[in-house]
This record gives structure tokens, C-alpha cells and sequence, in this order.
């Protein structure tokens, strides 16, 4: 699978330009090198929404019983007008992911608290797009 680079908004996985950085998790850095990188956009009504729609997530990713193992970490950002999410996720690789979303369920198992993040008020899920990661600068 042929990825696209992504978009010129993303500077990296903590610096979207219009975007705050919210909350990350996962294994970022380490030793797992992530082969793509998925950008999930999330709608919602306002700063208050997103803020805790995040933080369901959070709540969801730390019950759930069968996390994938091609997920490395993630990156949530808010809009400066709090009104849009965008999830900065890094995965093993592109078939990781399309795998992770087969069922079309999303990234979680069929849970109460994957149930409320997918039916979260005020949030409309917008979709992903995968990327090719940038090549880090080799120093010398």
C-alpha cells in the first residue's frame, strides 16, 4: 500500500499549526518505529466537547480487553476554535490499521466505553486518512 505524505499542517506528532496539543499516549519514541501515521478528524460543538471527548478515549483505550498490537501511540489536538479533533496516531504499519478498523467498529473492541466514545454528544466522527511518516533528520 502507497502512502501519501502528509498534509503541511503537521509539523510532527506534537505540532499541528491551529492545533493544540491535548493529551498522548501510547509508546511514542521507544523501540517501535511506526510505518504510518493515521489522522483522524473528529467534529465536535465546542472546546468543552472535545476536551471531553478526548478523555473518553482515554478512558476506553486503558479498559480495553484486546488493544491491537500494531498501535504505538497517539496524539490528540484540539482546533484553536476547540470545534475539531485531530487524533496524530502512529502504527506499525498501514495493514496494522485497515486491519484494526476491519470490522468497522473503529480501532476499539465492541465495549460500554468504546459504545460512548462512538456516541459521544455533540461529536460527529469525521474519518481518517493514512500517511507515509516523515524521515527523521539524520544527524551527523
Amino acid at each position: 500500500m502507497t502512502l501519501p505524505e502528509l498534509p503541511s499542517f503537521v509539523r510532527d506528532r506534537t505540532d499541528l499549526d491551529g492545533f493544540t496539543l491535548y493529551r498522548t499516549g501510547g509508546t511514542a519514541g521507544g523501540d517501535r518505529t511506526a510505518g504510518c501515521v493515521v489522522l483522524v478528524t473528529i467534529d465536535t460543538d465546542d472546546e468543552t466537547t472535545a476536551k471531553a471527548w478526548v478523555d473518553s478515549v482515554f478512558v476506553a483505550l486503558a479498559s480495553e480487553p484486546n488493544p491491537h498490537p500494531g498501535g504505538i501511540s497517539a496524539a490528540f489536538h484540539i482546533r484553536d476554535d476547540g470545534r475539531q479533533v485531530v487524533n496524530y496516531a502512529e502504527w506499525a504499519s498501514a495493514q496494522d490499521h485497515a486491519d484494526a478498523v476491519s470490522d468497522g467498529n473503529g480501532v476499539g473492541s465492541v465495549t460500554a466505553d468504546w459504545r460512548r466514545v462512538r456516541d459521544f454528544p455533540g461529536v460527529r466522527h469525521g474519518g481518517f486518512a493514512r500517511y507515509r511518516p516523515r524521515a527523521e533528520a539524520q544527524r551527523g
